[in-house]
């Protein structure tokens, strides 16, 4: 075969030549596009996108959650573990994942920070319907009343009207802030300091979520100094969490952007009913109460026509009647 035929020199582009100010031509340099670059170049916000939206659709995972799962922590046998290392399928899952991870830029989050100072969505000014609404997913983590025993979030969401505050990092928690703290927010104070120290339907909690080992351990050495700044019956409700966590299930619940606090309002069946990002608004407040409130409401009426929140039981992923 013959060589390929080469383009002719007048049909390459135009360039000019710094040196001498005359116009050469020379062939383009071809560079291969890599898969990460793609990937990174797909995932990049366009400027319409930075356009704030209200959450108009529920968020959470289709399934309720159960004590223990997401812990991190693989609980199959060995010989199960080593069948995966030989499949292939499994193998290009995986490699699917890790070549997003490396495409996703290191400060990505933080680049977005600069609209809307990194809130995602405005939160809606009513609840969700219960029949409508998905779970908020189960996390595994030490408290501040047993930090060495993992806990399950499930265990004390269920049966009761939560307050959830999900965080990693104090920017985020000055933002979650915003909507629970007693000087930002003191309507909502008046709502808690009627739950008898604690033991009434309506409680906040709050997830703290460190996947970083050493910034995880930072937190860890001044717990003291965060049993301080609690209740004694608040200590239960803090978790620090540092592994389980995946980007999918962050996409689920709404969180767009791990360096902005969110705030959920999560029902006795571990349901999302409500949820806010970033910087409250005035507007946010008011439908955060009034959803606080028509979900004291739906308790209290579950409880009197003999049903009863602690009457529901969840097995298997399906919510039964005891």
């Amino acid at each position: 075969m013959g060589n390929p035929v080469q383009p002719s020199l007048f049909a390459l582009p135009k360039y000019t030549c710094e040196s001498c100010l005359r116009t050469v031509r020379r062939r383009p340099l071809s560079r291969p596009v890599s898969t990460a670059a793609k990937i990174l170049r797909s995932e990049e916000p366009k400027p319409k996108d930075h356009a704030l939206k209200p959450l108009s659709r529920p968020v959470g995972v289709r399934y309720p959650p159960k004590e223990g799962e997401n812990s991190g922590v693989d609980p199959r046998p060995w010989r199960e573990r080593r069948a995966d290392l030989f499949n292939y399928d499994k193998h290009l899952v995986r490699r699917e994942q890790l070549t997003k991870q490396a495409a996703k830029p290191y400060f990505r989050d933080w680049s977005r920070t600069k609209y809307h100072q990194g809130k995602t969505f405005t939160a809606p000014s009513r609840i969700f319907r219960a029949e409508k609404s998905l779970y908020f997913p189960n996390m595994v983590g030490s408290t501040l009343s047993s930090p060495k025993i993992p806990s399950s979030t499930t265990s004390v969401l269920r049966d009761r009207v939560s307050i959830v505050s999900v965080y990693s990092g104090r920017w985020a928690e000055l933002q979650t802030q915003s909507f629970v703290a007693e000087k930002s927010h003191p309507e909502l104070t008046e709502l808690l300091s009627g739950n008898e120290r604690g033991r009434g339907p309506l409680q906040k909690v709050e997830l703290n979520i460190e996947e970083d080992w050493m910034k995880a351990l930072i937190v860890r050495t001044f717990m003291g100094g965060i049993r301080r700044q609690r209740r004694k019956e608040d200590w239960g409700r803090y978790f620090l969490i540092r592994r389980g966590v995946t980007d999918e299930m962050k996409e689920m619940i709404g969180m767009g952007n791990a360096k902005v606090g969110y705030v959920y309002l999560v029902d006795w069946l571990c349901r999302i009913r409500w949820a806010g990002s970033a910087n409250a608004g005035e507007e946010e407040k008011e439908g955060m109460r009034a959803g606080v409130r028509r979900l004291l409401e739906g308790w209290r009426v579950e409880r009197e026509e003999g049903k009863g929140v602690r009457g529901h039981k969840v097995e298997s992923g399906v919510v039964k009647e005891r």
